[in-house]
């Protein structure tokens, strides 16, 4: 650059030395005239130098500082035509490189808040079974103890011998493949596990992708749906088998019977009032399920007692039956949030359940008290108890202790289920409690007033 410089400043000499050629007589004269001609040449070409030389480095500092990450840098302008397309030229790249820094950080960030906020698991891994990316739900699913996973493989940090199997053979694999595995650890999983290989630009093979997907609650769903469509059949084809088999018996003689057909008929009659109770039962059930388990109903403050009591006078005839004192023993003060309808139909349930199923003579108490934020409705029996096996399950659809005592008794098998779920509709909840030999105690949970 400094040849240059010089060049250009004895180029630009060139004219005044020739004019001095001309007109001076004097060689030695023009020989003076040619040196200060090339000392002032040099001078310019010197000062020329150092300006763009200066200039150079400034641009060149500026691109060190940019290259280490100091995307604000810029080149000062200058009025130096020979280097402003360069100034210009460092400018311009600072600008587009830090817009695209600014895009790839944005992006990034938006990727890791989707995979951090997703349900679902996600795991990336690379052609050698290193990690390279994981989310918070991979680490809840698989119950992956280690914090900073990036960069392990997959075998030092999945405990699970049927996940490692699965992802080793998807690593293998240019296919998008599936399967269903069961972990057993702090509580038992069912995982659904989908891969996908990843591809880089040039379309070669860059890892694997598995998406992990929780499907415990959907397979406890479909064998509750299963469950429920095998005993609504079962309930339902015991009254209708009997209800066919004694018309049957009729059209074949026995209707001329006087005895037999009023016989026959009560049986009719009865076996029509269990579909009836069935059917009804059901669609209460399907009426409270409606809006889900989060669905509220319109409520009013109540008295406790006030509802015990007419849930007590629905039932006094079965009491009076069977010879047994039931008594609601509530303080009149005593008030929570409450549909009365609802509850009073699940209170009714309760107290018919004791009644129904203790000894005659024996009695029944309805009791409450303030459970913190809560009112408990407590009834009370004096009946042969209930097995702890049998507790957890006694708020399902159609369960029975005794399927044979059940049905003699005229129980449905939804009267418990239907206590649940209007406490639920109640943000509460139900609970029971049982010695066997001693009797048994149902509560239902309300919002306290």
């Amino acid at each position: 650059m400094r040849m240059l410089a010089v060049v250009a400043a004895l180029v630009s000499m060139i004219p005044l030395s020739i004019i001095l050629a001309i007109y001076a007589s004097d060689w030695i004269v023009v020989a003076g005239a040619i040196s200060a001609s090339l000392a002032i040449a040099l001078v310019i070409s010197e000062v020329m130098f150092y300006k763009v030389d200066d200039t150079v480095h400034r641009v060149e500092k500026i691109l060190h500082k940019i290259a280490s990450g100091d995307l604000s840098a810029r080149a000062y302008q200058t009025d130096q035509r020979e280097v402003m397309p360069l100034v210009k030229a460092v400018n311009t790249m600072a600008i587009a490189v830090q817009r695209s820094v600014d895009d790839l950080t944005r992006a990034s960030a938006e990727h890791a808040a989707i995979l951090r906020t997703m349900v679902e698991g996600v795991i990336t891994i690379d052609p050698r079974g290193e990690i390279r990316a994981v989310n918070n739900a991979a680490i809840k699913l698989l119950e992956i103890e280690e914090i900073r996973l990036e960069g392990k493989r997959f075998e030092e940090v999945i405990s699970h011998g049927e996940v490692r199997h699965f992802i080793a053979t998807a690593l293998q694999s240019s296919e998008q493949s599936s399967a269903t595995v069961r972990i057993r650890g702090d509580r038992e999983k069912l995982l659904e596990l989908n891969a996908a290989p990843l591809l880089s630009y040039d379309l070669l093979a860059a890892g694997t992708m598995v998406v992990i997907h929780d499907v415990t609650r959907l397979q406890k769903l479909e064998n509750v749906r299963r469950d429920f469509v095998a005993n609504v059949s079962h309930e339902l084809r015991t009254p209708i088998t009997s209800i066919k088999g004694f018309v049957e018996t009729l059209i074949d003689g026995a209707m001329h019977d006087a005895e037999a057909l009023k016989k026959f008929l009560g049986i009719i009659g009865r076996q029509a009032d269990r579909l009836n109770s069935i059917f009804n039962d059901l669609l209460t059930l399907a009426r409270l399920e409606a809006g889900g388990d989060d669905a509220r109903v319109e409520t009013e403050v109540k008295g406790v007692r006030d509802l015990a009591l007419m849930a007590v006078e629905d039932c006094s005839r079965r009491a009076m039956e069977k010879g047994m004192h039931v008594s609601v023993e509530i303080e009149p003060e005593l008030r929570a949030h409450a549909n009365s309808s609802l509850v009073e139909q699940a209170l009714v349930n309760l107290v018919d359940n004791a009644i129904k199923y203790s000894e005659a003579g024996g009695s029944v108490r309805v009791q409450a008290r303030i459970d913190g934020d809560l009112v408990q409705i407590c009834v009370v029996d004096t009946g042969p108890g209930i097995d702890n096996s049998h507790l957890t399950r006694l708020f399902e659809r159609f369960y029975r202790i005794d399927q044979g005592r059940s049905r003699q008794l005229g129980g449905t098998g939804l009267g418990l289920a239907i206590v649940k779920h209007i406490a639920q509709v109640h943000g509460g909840k139900v609970a029971v409690s049982s010695v066997v030999g001693q009797g048994s105690a149902f509560s239902i949970f309300l919002r306290a007033a």
